[in-house]
């Protein structure tokens, strides 16, 4: 009787992890659906975004993000004459800080590194997650400002750990939460993506409000004004120049 018991229970167990993991394949398989669908995000090499962020009151600069085969990453941003450039490679990542008196082209630090790639992949936390080393678990649902969420939490290989919280109707993401180390210390972050439209077939936030924290009355803004899927983006756009020619 005990040999059945545990063989029945055991069988239950596995009956309720693999229900709740296809609850969780659900929810992603949705939301991969409804920003595009698997096969255009697939199409999807790189992508320029080009728009503004706010640097205070009534103060904002230009900005522009160029990402290349989800491994090559440019940002770019304009301010009183000076242009600040963070660009990784694929490899090693540089910079050009002029307004830290820094106005040649100089390598980041591994831990500056690591935050760039984390913007390497436009397609999301959730997109092909499993490929990527990532975990992702179903807490349950959540209601934000009147809508009702699934709230997801990743944990990424690198030990970082991401909460997304997915409207349950539109299942687009509706805020992001995250915890990553840098210098042994943790982070936290919270990341508010709005007013999303449609290019090419995929689904773009072309607002993105973040917070240091969720306490935050009101944190940073970038606006974009244009989003192009697969643009053509020269090599040498994310390769280190020499000095004087950046």
């Amino acid at each position: 009787m005990k040999i059945k018991f545990l063989t029945l229970l055991v069988a239950l167990l596995a009956i309720v992890h693999g229900s709740h993991a296809q609850q969780v394949d659900d929810v992603v398989n949705s939301h991969i659906n409804a920003t595009g669908g698997k096969d255009n995000w697939d199409k999807a090499r790189s992508i320029k975004m080009t728009g503004s962020v706010e640097l205070g009151p009534n103060m904002s600069a230009p900005v522009t993000i160029m990402i290349k085969d989800r491994s090559k990453f440019r940002f770019e941003m304009e301010f009183q004459g000076m242009t600040m450039v963070q660009a990784f490679d694929g490899d090693s990542g540089w910079s050009v800080m002029p307004f830290m008196g820094k106005t040649e082209p100089e390598r980041m630090s591994e831990e500056e590194v690591r935050g760039v790639k984390e913007q390497v992949d436009f397609t999301g936390e959730l997109f092909d997650y499993k490929s990527k080393g990532s975990t992702v678990e179903l807490l349950g649902k959540e209601e934000m400002e009147g809508s009702e969420t699934f709230k997801l939490k990743i944990s990424k290989k690198n030990g970082d750990v991401k909460y997304l919280y997915i409207d349950s109707e539109k299942y687009i993401v509706l805020k992001e939460t995250s915890v990553q180390k840098f210098e042994d210390k943790e982070i936290e972050s919270v990341s508010i993506p709005s007013d999303y439209r449609m290019i090419n077939g995929l689904l773009f936030p072309f607002n993105m409000e973040t917070r240091m924290d969720e306490e935050a009355a009101q944190g940073q803004s970038i606006k974009f004004e244009k989003i192009e899927v697969n643009p053509s983006l020269d090599n040498s756009l994310f390769v280190m120049p020499t000095a004087g020619k950046n």
